[in-house]
């Protein structure tokens, strides 16, 4: 096995895998940053549209059909800014996320965003895998404002195509 990996084309995969590597912790950072900003932005918002003031939490609404005006107003922002919410999509990854950590935890919001199963115990960036990260920055239309190219075309950055 130590002889395969001596060869040129071996080097040559090692190195892709660190380049990948390297690649998603750089846009782990991203979304960290990006997923905080997003969290006091809608903090900010309710402030300013409902009187909600950013210290107000809840920790109690954990069924979707039966919460707060605070969790509600959260829900509907999650929901607003998915990318695919409308027609056949389904929209935000509500089993990934624990909706009575919305008002203290900026990741719980980012878990929205990701592909439907497996990331619910992903505690942040760091944690998740890079599939999960680049879910969430596509699929979050407020994380457009980290890009110059347009996400919400077919063929962008985050889509690969």
């Amino acid at each position: 096995m130590e002889e395969r990996l001596t060869k040129k084309e071996a080097k040559h995969w090692l190195k892709c895998m660190f380049a990948t590597y390297k690649t998603r912790d750089v846009i782990a950072q991203l979304a960290d940053l990006g997923f905080r900003a997003f969290y006091i932005h809608i903090r900010s918002d309710l402030r300013a549209k409902h009187g909600i003031l950013e210290t107000t939490t809840c920790s109690l609404c954990s069924n979707p059909s039966k919460q707060c005006r605070l969790c509600l107003e959260i829900r509907n922002q999650i929901w607003n800014n998915h990318r695919f919410k409308t027609a056949n999509m389904k929209g935000p990854s509500w089993s990934n996320t624990d909706s009575t950590k919305w008002c203290t935890d900026y990741w719980e919001l980012a878990k929205c965003y990701m592909p439907p199963t497996g990331y619910r115990d992903k505690p942040n960036a760091n944690s998740t895998d890079f599939n999960g990260i680049i879910g969430a920055i596509y699929n979050c239309i407020w994380m457009q404002c980290y890009f110059t190219d347009d996400l919400s075309r077919n063929s962008n950055i985050c889509t690969g195509i």
